[in-house]
């Protein structure tokens, strides 16, 4: 398993899972990202669901990590280097990205003498986008992140925000992947809904079953090619892509499937790490609001 010195640590992504509240977080997570996926079918058909994920919180880093002595650090000349250095996408893309980013007023054009730059700034639409994202991932970690509910609260802080950004793009960009301990997941998360098919499949077990559910669930091609607007091969095509892993069986009564043993494994391997991943970073902004906050009140102290 490819590894940094920034991803989580084996055992405590152990430690997370084994906790009673687990399968209470991942079933509350799963459905905030298919709830959250239906909402965004714009962005969802230019690119695969780990690009989709990626591209806007690249936006607010450079934004966020490169802005000094007056300049911008979102351009686009610096989306596509960033683009091609994580292999999000190809610089016809991502300019399409940003027009599209633009034209829903996630992001606008800022003045500049220089117009060959061609500066952009995240407006408060795209930070209001994430915070609803980040905050529905510390609402459903809460049932094993205690600590969650205070950064959920935090959101509302833009030292925290800026900070939170920052240090989630320095580990991400440093080679952290959520998908480290479960890479069979990885082709799901390069194909247009891979990963919201799965995590609807996993939520297709009853309130009082294991999550990821242990018995067959119902499976309807044309209900989920409807309900992500892709098409019904496409689906079809994930659908043998997981069978082919040894992640899915199909069968039993009805149309039915199966998340077997190794699909269980990966779905709670990933999300626990990205628990982690989310709470690692929320501290680190947390303490550094908290270091901001005390500095700022010592000056106000000294100059009253």
């Amino acid at each position: 398993m490819p590894t940094t010195a920034m991803t989580p640590a084996p055992e405590a992504v152990m430690r997370l899972r084994r906790k009673p509240g687990f399968a209470q977080a991942m079933r509350a997570s799963t459905d905030a990202a298919v709830r959250l996926y239906r909402g965004d079918r714009i962005l969802n058909a230019l690119l695969s669901d780990r690009a989709r994920a990626l591209f806007p919180h690249v936006a607010l880093y450079l934004h966020l990590a490169q802005q000094r002595d007056g300049e911008f650090g979102l351009t686009v000349g610096a989306m596509k280097e960033m683009c091609a250095r994580l292999d999000l996408c190809s610089a016809g893309r991502c300019e399409a990205m940003l027009a599209l980013m633009r034209a829903t007023g996630l992001v606008a054009a800022a003045p500049h003498l220089d117009r060959r730059r061609r500066p952009l700034v995240p407006t408060d639409k795209l930070f209001a986008l994430h915070r609803e994202r980040w905050g529905v991932q510390f609402d459903a970690m809460s049932a094993v992140v205690p600590a969650a509910v205070t950064y959920r609260a935090a959101l509302n802080d833009p030292a925290f925000v800026r900070t939170f950004v920052l240090e989630l793009g320095r580990r991400f960009i440093a080679g952290l992947r959520v998908l480290d301990g479960a890479p069979e997941l990885e082709p799901f998360a390069e194909r247009t809904a891979g990963m919201v098919i799965l995590f609807s499949l996993a939520q297709g077990g009853g309130a009082a079953e294991p999550f990821p559910p242990e018995r067959p669930v119902p499976l309807s091609i044309n209900g989920l090619s409807t309900r992500f607007s892709v098409s019904r091969k496409h689906v079809l095509s994930l659908i043998r892509a997981a069978e082919d892993k040894g992640l899915l069986a199909r069968g039993g009564a009805g149309d039915a499937v199966t998340i077997l043993p190794r699909g269980r494994e990966a779905i709670e391997q990933m999300l626990a790490t990205m628990f982690l991943y989310l709470a690692e970073c929320a501290e680190v902004a947390r303490q550094a609001a908290g270091r901001e906050g005390r500095a700022t009140n010592a000056v106000a102290s000294l100059s009253a």
